[in-house]
């Protein structure tokens, strides 16, 4: 290739390059001219639907899913229609854009895939959509986030629909006692229900609800119902769930579901603008349909509390709706006498039911189903089969009208109506009993299958209960239960007449037992003088027989010794002076032995009865004397007989006396002891009742407590919520401005690259410029040098005569000469060009010299908007953490409060 042709690329090149550096520059500069617009301290506006949202769904799904044409039931053009969500249900789970059903549809992660038979959106809309959704779904830039939905209660069903499930009844844990209203009177009942497997009755009360136990009536809490009177009391096929519905009458109207067991509200469905005057929920729990003034039955997920389906066939005000048992159909009557029956899953109609002639009052299905009994102010009681729709029974129940019926688990069917009674039936329309009658209309009426009570209450409020088995009435209960204030005064003021009274019955009682125990002592005091005066007389008695035999023996002795005495005081003188002279005779004859044995003998008998006369003198008087003294016992002791006699003659009498005051005495303290005790025990039942009314009133505090600490928490989990929303968009926008300052460097290399490429581009135009300058002057001499030589070659060719090898050589030279001419040619206009290039790069060399300036400038910004994104963010830390921790506490306190609500004793009674 020649230098010419290198020369010629070389320059093209060039071109091409400061033209490619001149683009470049100006778009960087653009670039920096907008950086440099937008204030260095602006925040990222909040990713919203109005803003971010909308236009991406109305260009790519608003020509299916718009307010005209909602395919699949969804309208995707307004924000409320996004939410709302189409026959599948929400489409939008704010906080959880995996969650979405929308965002799953647009990613392609779910069949169908949106939009059909296209590729899916451009990333760039998909990051909008799931950056609004991850966000909380905000309307606008100034909406809060939307906290995700968390369901309170699983609706799922652990076993089929109309069967009694596994475990225990559901009964309710401890519940409010505290009433939310309580009048001077009462007013119209307007719902009663009863649990399929427990014995739990629910009454309506203006603005709460009332549970009672169906077997003693006790009053076992409060469900409160600001929405105003509930009008409709279902409980669930499972019992777990009790639905009320009602409102204020041309103003608003809502439908609630509480979980029995713990009076949480579960779902809350409907938004209308009238009062809710019937309503129901479906055998599997999955579906709440509702009616009134509005004349539409609307049916509403239990999952999301979407609405599915809206039924305007009826032409008056809609009174009853029942699913049935299996949970297959939904029946609905009206003011008007319309009646309908649906399909329960897809809304579509599958009877009309004609037959009354005035309002539907009352829809019952029977346990299989196969029968709805239908009630009115017709006055009559219908029983419908499903299989083609047909009347096959129908009575007249009640006079003037019915305003209620249900049927039992058993088959047989309570109402009640206008004729002020509530009845009991069979199928065939036999009346099986007929309870006393309200003092005013007979208004609702249920069964309770576990307890066979019959409950029905009147328009003035009276609610009594009767066996269904015997009619006998079972008691009452009341719509307008005290409060536990009142309940409390009443038992203080009780409490305080009882202990009055214990006092007098203590009293009393002191005084009888104090009468009964002496009234006791004195006789048991009499009879034992009774039984010691007999003894003492007894005992005198045989004292007396001995002082007798005492003087018999004293006598016989003394007249023993007086004997002896007047025996022996002749003898002994007589002896004496015999002895004496014998003595003389054998003192003048000491050798007459015989003599002198018997002078001995003589004198031996006579010393022996001196011996003894002078004993008994001696004796005598002693003997005598103890003589004397026996009489004088003798005398004590018969005045000792006489005198014990007479005392036990007394006692006798004074047992005649005080024993027949003992039986009253003692009848009388047990009377008095049975009062005594009667009043302790009612004493100990209000004493009782005091602490029980106490104590629940300390529980209504403490449940006010935690609801306050809960509606603080949820608060304070809002603003943390939000907090976190607000640090992940201000750390994205850091993540933003740090992308922002890489771009900036990256665009600062750029440009400096523009700039050194432009200056290399100007080298080497200047070097061109130079080279392609003198190959035009070496040109120029040797074309001027060619051309002298072709004319001179021209001239030879003349001078030859047209010499074929001169001729040729003169071509030859004409070609070469051709050829440098058009090599000037090239180059003088390669030179211009290069000149116009040359000027070029030097014209982009100054816009590329100020782009790098903006460039550099803009790094600057963007590192300065860094820094301060960089401070921003840890403010919202601070921020998100303070929030945090302040919704953490509250949570803490939270669950401190609910187990001091769990941990507050209960004390038994019935309220």
């Amino acid at each position: 290739m020649s230098n010419l042709c290198k020369h010629q690329t070389v320059n093209r090149s060039m071109i091409r390059l400061v033209v490619a550096m001149s683009v470049v520059a100006t778009t960087l500069a653009t670039a920096a001219r907008a950086a440099d617009k937008k204030p260095a301290g602006d925040k990222a506006p909040k990713i919203n639907f109005i803003d971010h949202v909308l236009p991406i769904l109305r260009q790519k799904c608003g020509s299916c899913h718009n307010t005209d044409k909602k395919t699949a039931d969804l309208d995707l053009t307004s924000y409320i229609g996004t939410m709302q969500g189409g026959g599948s249900g929400p489409v939008i789970e704010p906080g959880a854009a995996s969650d979405s059903y929308l965002f799953e549809l647009i990613t392609h992660q779910a069949e169908p895939k949106m939009p059909p038979d296209s590729e899916k959106m451009p990333a760039e809309m998909l990051a909008v959509i799931e950056k609004w959704i991850d966000g909380g779904a905000l309307e606008t830039a100034g909406s809060k986030a939307m906290a995700p939905k968390k369901p309170k209660f699983d609706f799922s069903l652990k076993g089929a629909p109309n069967g009694k499930p596994e475990g225990p009844p559901p009964m309710p844990g401890r519940l409010n006692l505290e009433p939310v209203v309580h009048t001077e009177r009462t007013t119209a009942v307007t719902a009663l229900a009863t649990s399929p497997w427990a014995p739990l009755v629910a009454v309506s009360g203006q603005q709460q609800v009332l549970l009672y136990h169906s077997q003693t009536l006790e009053f076992l809490g409060t469900l409160p119902f600001p929405e105003g009177v509930p009008h409709v009391l279902k409980f669930s096929s499972t019992g777990d769930l009790l639905l009320a519905a009602g409102g204020r009458g041309g103003a608003s109207g809502r439908v609630v579901v509480w979980n029995i067991k713990n009076g949480e509200r579960v779902i809350e469905v409907g938004d209308e603008l009238d009062a809710v005057l019937a309503a129901d929920i479906s055998a599997d729990q999955t579906m709440v349909a509702l009616g009134g003034p509005a004349r539409v039955v609307r049916i509403y997920s239990t999952a999301d509390g979407s609405l599915l389906h809206e039924l305007k066939k009826h032409t008056d005000w809609i009174y009853s709706i029942a699913f049935s048992p299996d949970g297959v159909l939904l029946a609905t009557g009206d003011r008007n006498g319309g009646m309908f029956v649906w399909e329960g899953y897809t809304a579509r109609e599958y009877a009309s039911l004609r037959g009354h002639s005035a309002a539907i009052t009352g829809l019952s299905w029977r346990s299989d189903s196969n029968i709805l009994a239908s009630s009115s102010e017709d006055g009559g009681i219908r029983l419908w089969e499903m299989e083609n729709g047909g009347n096959v029974k129908t009575w007249s129940a009640h006079g003037g009208g019915a305003a209620a019926v249900e049927f039992t688990r058993d088959g047989r069917l309570v109402s009640c109506g206008r004729d002020r009674t509530a009845k009991l039936w069979d199928q065939a329309g036999k009346q099986l009993l007929a309870f006393p009658s309200f003092p005013d209309i007979a208004l609702r009426i249920t069964h309770c299958d576990e307890t066979n009570h019959v409950i029905a209450g009147d328009w003035s409020g009276a609610i009594h209960a009767w066996n269904a088995a015997d009619g006998k009435p079972v008691g009452d209960l009341t719509m307008n239960p005290a409060t536990l204030t009142e309940r409390l005064t009443s038992a203080e003021q009780q409490l305080a007449a009882q202990q009055a009274e214990l006092k007098k019955q203590t009293d009393a009682n002191t005084a009888a037992q104090a009468a009964a125990t002496k009234a006791t002592a004195d006789v048991e005091a009499a009879k034992k003088a009774v039984a010691d005066t007999q003894a003492q007389h007894n005992q005198a008695v045989e004292a007396a027989k001995v002082a007798k035999a005492a003087v018999d023996a004293a006598t016989a002795e003394h007249q023993a010794v007086a004997k002896t005495k007047a025996t022996l005081e002749p003898l002994v003188p007589l002896l004496k002076e015999s002895a004496t002279k014998a003595q003389e005779a054998a003192a003048k004859n000491p050798e007459d032995k015989e003599l002198a044995a018997a002078v001995a003998q003589l004198a031996e008998q006579m010393t022996k009865n001196s011996a003894a006369l002078e004993s008994a003198t001696k004796a005598l008087p002693e003997k005598a004397a103890v003589l004397e003294k026996s009489k004088q016992a003798l005398v004590a002791a018969d005045k000792q007989v006489v005198d014990t006699k007479a005392a036990f003659d007394a006692a006798g009498k004074q047992v005649a006396t005080v024993e027949p005051l003992l039986k009253p005495a003692v009848d009388e303290a047990a009377a008095t002891q049975q009062a005594l005790n009667a009043v302790t025990a009612q004493v100990a039942t209000s004493q009782t009742a005091v602490a029980r009314w106490q104590n629940e009133i300390e529980f209504t505090k403490k449940l006010t407590v935690l609801a306050e600490v809960k509606a603080n928490h949820a608060q304070l989990a809002g603003v943390a919520a939000e907090a976190a929303a607000e640090l992940k968009s201000s750390e994205e926008q850091l993540a933003q401005a740090n992308t922002g300052v890489a771009t900036a460097e990256a665009n600062v290399q750029a440009a400096n690259t523009t700039v050194q490429q432009t200056k290399d581009a100007i080298a080497a135009a200047t070097a061109q410029e130079a080279t392609t300058t003198t190959t035009i002057v070496t040109l120029d001499a040797t074309v001027a040098s060619l051309n002298e030589t072709a004319a001179k070659a021209a001239q030879a060719v003349e001078k030859s005569g047209g010499d074929a090898d001169v001729a040729a050589i003169a071509a030859q030279v004409k070609v070469v000469v051709d050829k440098k001419n058009a090599a000037l040619a090239a180059a003088k206009k390669s030179l211009e060009e290069t000149k116009a290039a040359l000027a070029k790069a030097k014209t982009d060399l100054t816009a590329a010299e100020k782009n790098a300036v903006a460039m550099v400038a803009a790094l600057e910004a963007a590192k300065k908007v860094v820094v301060e994104q960089t401070a921003a963010v840890q403010v919202v830390k601070e921020k998100f953490a303070a929030a945090k921790q302040a919704a953490d506490a509250a949570e803490q306190l939270v669950q401190k409060t609910q187990d001091e609500v769990k941990g507050h004793p209960q004390l038994a009674g019935k309220a």
